[in-house]
This record gives C-alpha cells, structure tokens and sequence, in this order.
C-alpha cells in the first residue's frame, strides 16, 4: 500500500513557513505519511536594470527570461532547506513547484491535478497569532476556505497551533494539536538549529551574490565615467576647432579685402604708368622741336621763348663767335626742357620721395617689406620684425597695443606679390627719365 502524502503549502522564505512544517512534521510523524513541499511560483512583473525596476513589457523578453529563470532557480534552492528538514527528521518528503500569477488558482490548479486530499497551509503570519484566533486573516487562505468544492481536507495552522480545518463542512477548534509534547519540543529544537545553520549559508550565499552584483556595478559605473570623460574632451576639442575656424574665416575675410584694396591701387598705378608714357612721348615731340628751332635761332629767324612771346631777332649774335651761339642754343634747349619736362606738368607716383604707398612699408622697421605676413591683429609686418617681436616676449600687437589672440602668421604673398611688381615698374620708369633727360 502506498503511503499517504499531506501536501504542505509553504512560501519560499524558510522563516515564515517554519512553524507551518514543524506542525506538520510533528502530526503526521506517527502515521508514516510522505510530506509533500508545494509551492506556487509567481513570476515577477517587475525586472531591475542597473538598480531602477521596469516592467516586464517594458523589457526585451530575453532579458526577462533570464531573469526569471534566475529567480526560479533561487527559489528552488530555498525549498531545498525545507526537504533537508524534513530528511533530518527522517520523513520521506517530495518536493513540488508550480508557477502561476495567482497563488489561490495556482493551488486549486494543483489540487485537481493531483487530487490533494490532505493539505496543511498558514493561517496567518506568526506575528498575527492570537488565543481568540478562529479563522484565516491571509488573503490566500480566506480564499482557499471559501471554496467549499474543494474536495481535500485542509489545515489551517498559525505558530504550531491548529487554528481551523475545511473540508465539506467547516469546523472550528481551539484544542491543542494532538501529538506528542516531547516529539514536538524535540522537532522545535532541531528544527530551530538547523534552521540557524541554514539562515547562516543563506546570509553567506546572499552576501556573495551582493558582492558580485557591486563588483558588476562598479565596473559599469566605470565604463560610463569613462565614457562622459571622452565625450566631453571630444566636445572641448569641437568647440576649439570651431573656434580657430571663425578666426580663420576672420583672417581670410581681411585679405579678401586687402586683395581687392591692392587690386585697386594696382590699376590706378597701371593707369598713371600709361598717362606718363604719354607725356614722355609728348616730351621726345617737344624735343625735336627745340632742336628745330634751334636751326632756326642759327640761321637768323626769330624764335619763339618758353612763355610763346618774340624776342628781337638775334642778328647781332651772329657776329660773334660760334661759343656764343652753342651757349645760346643751350640756353633755349634748357628753357624749353623746363618748360615742357613731365615732372613740371604731373607728380609720377613712383618719385622716391612719395611713390611708396603706406600699406607697403613695415609697421615696426618704417621700411618697405621684402616678406610680408599677417599677424594675429589683422596688421602685416616683415616676417623677421614680427617674429622678433613674439619672441622678445611681447603678448600685445606693436599698432594697437591690444593682447594677441594666438602668435601665428600667414604670409601675405598678394602683397609681396604686389610690391616686387611695383620695384620692377619704379626701375623701369627711373632708367627711361634718365635717358631722355640725357638726350
């Protein structure tokens, strides 16, 4: 004959159905019946990630299967502590798990399944036991006893005692629990030691898990403070690059502008170059003349001065020597020179005293720049004074006296460009002078 199992409802913490199964244990010793450990799983609804909760829904259903399953098994390694109860006090013990939403409809489900005709649950926390007790306080043991189809017989049990029975009728009993005062205090005296022991591997197995869960955390928190610190020195150096960006647009927009200023005054200065060429041409048609009316002062013809009035005719100096007439003829030439000579009539831009342009000539060295470059102020100077300047330990600009921005420079190749075509054009222009003011 088989022997007969009594299905022992009880929480997956060891404190709270401790006394449940010391009942239960201390009951049905003598009758050589198995016990039968029965717990109803609920799955948790919500799963924390990195120490905030979410819902299940809210989550990757991997991830919550993971976690569930880990719950699951943490369960199953609580029942065991009671199993090992119930084999120290050498009864045969069976372990059965079920998982539900609802604890009631998980233990109804289980009852007509395996058709429980015996099952001991709490009545009510420890804590809540009174003498004048009567009836279940939990929710899942109101509910159990309100289902009067149930077809098992069902204790109810709160601190040791028995407080009611359900079956198909209802009967209520204050009575002590029949058994044996000296098995029960011996079963409570294992029972609270061994217990002891098992809260113990359970705070040193909890104590591990949270040491490795911190270990894991500290690791993440790390990732991430490294992770802030490379995002922002990448956003310092986005801000940098922004910046020396505007100041080169500045840069680049100021020599746009001195182009175009020197473009300008390279065409004013082609135009005055043309305009002297003309009057040099005007100059050699002027010369001729003189030399023809020099002819004519020989052979005794009047002769018109510089100011275009007569002078008497010269008759007279044609007795005299042939020096008077070539001094004559000298000083006619002379007149006629002065009078019609390009530097009477316009100022050439490239004169040495007032041909250089201001913009040509060196801030610091008051000389025309061989290498011009542009400063940090917008200003150019000769590239050998400006770097001299830096590097005498001077933070300012030498025009404006205001702090630079940086110490770089950029060479100014429009402007030298500009100023080697402007020497090529002055020598020019001396040499064709001089040529015909020998002439």
């Amino acid at each position: 004959m088989a022997a007969e199992k009594v299905f022992v409802a009880l929480s997956a913490e060891t404190k709270a159905g401790r006394s449940t199964l010391a009942w239960a244990l201390g009951h049905f010793r003598d009758a050589g019946a198995t016990i039968v450990i029965t717990h109803v799983h609920v799955p948790p609804q919500m799963i924390p990630v990195m120490g905030v909760k979410f819902h299940a829904s809210k989550l990757n259903p991997e991830q919550v299967s993971l976690f569930r399953m880990a719950e699951r098994e943490k369960v199953d390694r609580l029942l065991d502590h009671y199993v090992n109860q119930c084999m120290r006090m050498k009864m045969k013990c069976e372990k059965l798990v079920t998982e539900d939403e609802d604890v009631v409809a998980g233990l109804v489900k289980l009852i007509t399944l395996y058709q429980i005709t015996k099952l001991v649950i709490s009545a009510a926390p420890d804590r809540n036991y009174s003498r004048k007790m009567d009836k279940p306080t939990s929710r899942t043991a109101t509910a159990i006893i309100q289902r009067a189809d149930l077809p098992c017989k069902i204790w109810f049990v709160c601190k040791e005692q028995l407080i009611c029975t359900s079956g198909k009728e209802l009967e209520t009993t204050q009575e002590p629990t029949p058994s044996n005062p000296d098995i029960d205090h011996g079963v409570m005296q294992l029972t609270v030691q061994e217990e002891q022991d098992d809260d113990n591997k359970l705070e040193l197995g909890f104590y591990d898990e949270i040491k490795k869960a911190c270990k894991a955390a500290e690791n993440l928190m790390m990732r991430a403070l490294t992770e802030s610190s490379r995002r922002q020195k990448a956003d310092e150096e986005l801000a940098s690059s922004l910046q020396k960006a505007k100041k080169y647009e500045e840069l680049y927009l100021e020599e746009v502008r001195k182009r175009e200023e020197l473009e300008a005054a390279l065409v004013r200065a082609s135009r005055e170059i043309a305009q002297l060429k003309q009057e040099k041409n005007l100059s050699k048609n002027d010369q001729n003349t003189i030399m023809e009316e020099s002819q004519e002062l020989i052979t005794g013809k009047l002769i018109l001065g510089s100011s275009g009035q007569a002078i008497e005719p010269l008759q007279e100096y044609l007795d005299h020597d042939d020096n008077s007439v070539r001094e004559l003829e000298a000083l006619l030439l002379q007149r006629k020179v002065a009078a019609f000579s390009p530097s009477s009539v316009m100022h050439s831009p490239f004169d040495e005293d007032c041909c250089i342009p201001s913009y040509f000539v060196c801030p610091i060295l008051q000389e025309v720049m061989r290498e011009p470059c542009i400063a940090a102020d917008g200003f150019t100077y000769e590239t050998d004074a400006i770097r001299g300047w830096i590097d005498g330990g001077h933070s300012v600009s030498p025009v404006t006296g205001q702090p630079l921005q940086h110490y770089e420079i950029i060479p100014n190749l429009s402007l030298r460009s500009v100023i080697q075509d402007h020497a090529r054009r002055r020598q020019y222009s001396f040499s064709r002078c001089n040529v015909i003011l020998t002439n």
